[in-house]
């Protein structure tokens, strides 16, 4: 075919096209004018969410939710303010979506694909879910059965299916990076966000069930008092606990990834660290600091050379802050350092043991401590002159008091098979002794603050918790590089044999 007989149909052709395209641009120019930008901000919003729901459906029918996990990880923070309707006691809220998709996902999972869990995780699951049985038989005690049962459901039961999500379907070591990324990215603006509150001194993003507190001098006028921030979350301790255990993963993440990372990634990964440090520091908690203290202190005595100079450097340091803070801020000190917040505590678990005698077998009722403290002036207990605060304060004391010993018993039970863990270092595989030596960090900095504070209450911390955990447990248990030669320990002494472990 000649190029004369091509041409003019191709030149009618770009002319129509040509129409079309000016035409277009001349309707795109009217509906700008005439249309107001918020209907433009609503139509972007929808496309984007027909998009993520069109993504999650997908993710859903494959039995693939890995992605889901990475979006929730990044934007959960936020969640609460910006995912719950209604916003006074919401129905519909980030985590339980979360939550069902991981189910459904679940449903139409490859099963033959699916990881083996280990029996000492199976057992722990199988003690927890006693735990939940229990707890739930104590339900109708509660002065408010409705939040109990919410509290069972999604500070107990949420954390343990997302945990058995990721190690029955997730594929740990294929979105280490990613895991990396959005975990620093989500530490870096919550740094952000209570850093904000802190210079400004106010609560920047309040939730209907939040509070804030100060620390120092309440004097009027007086210059020497600071917001205690809570960031996004609606508690100083989920605050401080988030960023406590986002400081141990990122660690983890990054001896994860092994030294072949990019220099963008180095840099994010600092900052993402530092950002995690400042979380867990900024709310003031002296049970945070004797946590870092003490996991520091193991770490410092199982390092060699110049990693255990980093170390004491870093106790060094904090200490330096610590007489830093009484020689400026001598208010602030002696509010956070007096011993009356001790004698408090001291009282306060005698009057959880009250109640616990009193309810010896099934408690006084999930989450009802402070209504059950309450009800008699005989659980009311001083130690020199300083009254119990009618909160028990302390995971056990409070599962203990409220559950009796039908839940105590396989509540702890499940934590001491957690602990089994251990174990998998007899293997000897190359990713062991990490995952070991995070897990044991990570468990420690829960469980220390646990005794001061009730994080196990938390649902925003359980999440994120049991999230971190199996993502440890699953790294290990997928390593496919066999046995290595025995090494010494660099988290148990180096005289103690694998047998006296075992």
């Amino acid at each position: 075919m000649s190029v004369s007989s091509t041409l003019p149909g191709a030149v009618v052709l770009s002319s129509r096209w040509r129409d079309l395209l000016l035409w277009a641009i001349v309707a795109a120019e009217i509906l700008i004018l005439c249309i107001p930008g918020t209907w433009w901000g609503y139509a972007a919003a929808g496309l984007v969410a027909i998009f993520v729901l069109f993504g999650v459906y997908l993710a859903v029918l494959q039995g693939r939710a890995t992605g889901v996990i990475l979006v929730w990880v990044l934007v959960y923070p936020l969640g609460y303010h910006f995912f719950s309707f209604p916003e006074i006691q919401p129905i519909v809220t980030l985590d339980r979506i979360f939550i069902g998709i991981l189910i459904a996902a679940a449903c139409f999972a490859n099963q033959r694909r699916a990881h083996y869990i280990p029996k000492a995780l199976r057992m722990s699951a199988l003690f927890w879910t006693m735990f939940l049985v229990f707890a739930a038989v104590t339900i109708p005690r509660a002065k408010t059965p409705l939040n109990s049962f919410r509290l069972l459901i999604e500070a107990f039961l949420f954390p343990a299916l997302l945990g058995w999500y990721v190690l029955r379907y997730v594929d740990v070591r294929k979105h280490l990076r990613a895991l990396h990324t959005v975990t620093c990215v989500m530490a870096i603006y919550v740094a952000a966000i209570g850093a904000s509150e802190a210079v400004l001194q106010q609560d920047l993003l309040p939730l209907p069930d939040g509070a804030i507190f100060m620390a120092g001098d309440y004097q009027k006028d007086s210059t020497e008092i600071l917001i205690r921030p809570n960031g996004p979350f609606s508690t100083m301790s989920s605050f401080a606990m988030v960023g406590l255990i986002s400081f141990f993963f990122l660690l983890f993440l990054k001896k994860a990834l092994g030294q072949d990372i990019s220099v963008t990634r180095g840099i994010l990964h600092r900052v993402g660290v530092g950002a995690a440090l400042a979380i867990s520091l900024m709310p003031l908690f002296r049970s945070v600091i004797l946590s870092s203290a003490v996991v520091l202190m193991i770490d410092a005595y199982y390092s060699r050379g110049f990693r255990r100079t980093i170390r004491v450097t870093a106790i060094a340091s904090m200490a330096a802050i610590f007489l830093t803070v009484r020689l400026i801020l001598p208010a602030i000190f002696e509010e956070r350092s007096s011993p009356e917040n001790v004698y408090g505590r001291i009282a306060q678990q005698v009057e959880t043991l009250r109640l616990f005698f009193d309810h010896p077998i099934n408690g006084v009722g999930l989450n009802n401590y402070h209504e059950a403290a309450q009800t008699d002036s005989k659980y009311t207990t001083d130690y020199d002159d300083v009254e119990s605060a009618d909160y028990p304060h302390n995971n056990l004391g409070a599962v203990l008091s409220e559950t009796g010993l039908a839940g105590f018993l396989p509540y702890c039970l499940s934590q001491v098979f957690l602990l089994a863990f251990w174990k998998i270092r007899s293997q000897h595989k190359a990713g062991a002794d990490l995952a070991w030596k995070y897990f044991l960090f990570i468990f420690l900095g829960y469980w220390i603050n646990g005794m001061a504070l009730t994080t196990g209450y938390f649902a925003d911390v359980n999440l994120w918790y049991l999230l971190v955990l199996t993502v440890v447990f699953k790294f290990v248990l997928t390593d496919t590089t066999g046995p290595e030669p025995a090494v010494p320990s660099r988290i148990f002494p180096a005289n103690l044999s694998e047998s006296s472990i075992k």
